[in-house]
């Protein structure tokens, strides 16, 4: 009977044992439970202040030359010199040649042309020609008039019986025979009268044509030299050297290299926020950090539908600056779009949006609490807080995910 009895004590034993085992297994994982529960959660903490805040726009931009020129051949022809891409060049001075050979020598034939009909035109005004007939018609006229005053005297010696009916009659024949001569050295004179005139108007309008034709040759002349309009650099070259071109073939694009503007695109919500003249920051992605300053110069009167959303392009003008920009480069731009004084504000970043609602988290001996507020005003760093926080008060930067409310939080330097 001792023997059962005693596996009965042992039994028993066990069952104790791993009795006590499970209740030290429970109570270290309450323990370690407990411990995790109470571990402080590490934030960053901001300040509710009290001032200025600048009301701004912010957008994603390019930067671009202020002036750029697309250089068109004006004439047909073949290129005999261009500049290279990357070429800087001065105001009015060539980037592009096209041959004139032909002009000049259509320029030189015209010369020669207009210098004949221009001494043809002092010949024909010098009369020579006419001068003579015109003599000839004064001669006549005195003969007709001999004539008419010996047919008058001849008629009294008729009458009185001295000369004779024949004698009469020939001197009334020599009388006729001279009138007609002066009619046909008149009609002479009248005919060549008109043909000078006529001649005089066609050498006149020759003259005026090769003038013409000539201040045309010249212009074209002109043209085969293709200068740049601005100090700036060559950006394209769209040609080679020795090849034909047509009239308005683009040749070469020259676009200023001190003079930049930034160009965004801001939709129907911020556009009304910004005006002519206000001032903004570019900061191009090459040197961040750096800022130039600007103001804006242009806002297009009528959208552009862009990704289904009517976008308005903004052109910022560019002061002066020692930074290296240049165009093509992207930046990030923001207009200051105004400035209200004397408000209570905090960072943007410690901001939380629950439930449609706006929330901050409050730190107050080391607890952070979860507290509804209402906001107004906001730029991309600091926003306007109506109701809800006083100035002093401690928050939450960009809380964490597994940050709750009352949680027990410690405070960490900022990341910079």
């Amino acid at each position: 009977m001792s023997e059962p009895k005693n596996k009965k004590e042992q039994n028993m034993k066990k069952w104790i044992i791993l009795a006590v085992i499970l209740i030290g297994i429970v109570g270290v994982v309450f323990f370690l439970s407990k411990g995790k529960n109470e571990e402080k959660i590490e934030v960053v903490k901001g300040e509710v202040t009290r001032g200025e805040l600048s009301l701004k726009v912010s957008a994603r931009g390019k930067i671009e030359a202020r002036d750029r020129f697309e250089l068109k051949a004006k004439i047909p022809g073949v290129i005999m010199f261009i500049l290279e891409e990357g070429s800087l060049v001065k105001k009015d001075e060539s980037v592009a040649e096209i041959n004139d050979k032909e002009l000049l020598a259509r320029k030189n034939q015209e010369e020669t042309n207009l210098i004949n009909y221009k001494n043809n035109l002092a010949k024909l005004k010098r009369r020579l020609d006419i001068r003579e007939l015109e003599n000839r018609v004064k001669e006549t006229e005195v003969l007709f008039g001999e004539a008419a005053r010996q047919i008058e005297a001849n008629n009294k010696l008729f009458e009185s019986k001295a000369i004779s009916l024949d004698e009469l009659k020939r001197t009334k024949a020599d009388y006729d025979k001279i009138g007609l001569q002066l009619e046909i050295v008149r009609t002479q004179l009248e005919e060549k009268l008109i043909a000078r005139q006529e001649e005089i108007t066609s050498t006149l309008s020759s003259i005026k044509a090769i003038g013409v034709n000539l201040t045309s040759i010249e212009q074209q002349i002109l043209w085969s030299k293709i200068t740049s309009p601005i100090s700036g650099v060559v950006t394209q070259k769209e040609i080679k050297e020795g090849s034909w071109v047509s009239q308005g073939q683009l040749l070469s694009v020259v676009v200023s290299d001190k003079e930049f503007v930034a160009k965004v695109n801001l939709d129907e919500v911020d556009i009304g926020k910004i005006s002519v003249g206000m001032a903004a920051s570019v900061i191009p992605d090459a040197f961040l950090g750096r800022a130039v300053a600007g103001r804006i110069k242009k806002i297009a009167p009528s959208p552009r539908l862009k990704e289904k959303i009517n976008t308005f392009e903004v052109t910022i003008e560019l002061n002066p600056t020692d930074i290296d920009i240049r165009s093509e480069m992207l930046c990030d731009v923001v207009i200051i779009s105004g400035i209200k004084k004397a408000v209570t504000k905090i960072p943007q970043e410690a901001v939380v949006n629950i439930e449609g609602n706006d929330h901050v988290f409050v730190i107050k001996d080391n607890i952070a609490s979860k507290r509804k507020i209402n906001l107004g005003f906001r730029n991309p760093n600091e926003v306007e807080v109506l109701s809800g926080l006083k100035q002093g008060e401690e928050i939450v930067l960009s809380p964490p995910l597994e940050l709750k409310d009352k949680a027990k939080v410690a405070i960490k330097e900022s990341e910079e």
